[in-house]
């Protein structure tokens, strides 16, 4: 998930931060990091936003403008770790941490036979992606 900041009433955007995580007033995502933003309007979106760039490469501006962006609604929770959140992906992650590759195969190959199956272990493979997820986020 992307993430927009701007200065309230302005349009333009300030800095657009592709993957992002937010921990207390750090911005960190895959292409830039920033520590201690305060005082910025902030809008979580799945849109892409390109830089402009000086003759020297530094940014200048952006190819949209705040208005442009699609919000994605109530991304405050996406971003929240509870501790009941961080010690069921505690669990989780000791679970698998005790299977080899082999053993995830073997029973890929063994458990995985309709689309039932597949359903169900995507489910629990989604699982354990949000309890990674939610680990890194404490």
């Amino acid at each position: 998930m992307n993430v927009i900041l701007y200065k309230n009433g302005d349009n333009n955007i300030s800095y657009f931060i592709r993957d992002c995580i937010k921990k207390g007033n750090n911005f960190i995502g895959s292409n830039m990091e920033l520590f201690g933003i305060k005082r910025v309007e902030v809008i979580w979106t799945d849109d892409e936003v390109n830089p402009i760039l000086n003759q020297n490469g530094d940014i200048i501006g952006y190819d949209k403008t705040v208005s442009e962006i699609i919000p994605i609604v109530d991304s405050d929770e996406i971003i929240k770790t509870t501790d009941s959140d961080y010690k069921i992906a505690l669990r989780i992650r000791k679970d698998i941490a005790n299977l080899s590759y082999n053993q995830i195969d073997n029973y890929v190959e063994t458990n995985i036979t309709d689309l039932i199956s597949a359903k169900d272990y995507l489910k629990r493979l989604s699982k354990v992606v949000l309890a990674i997820i939610k680990m890194h986020d404490k």
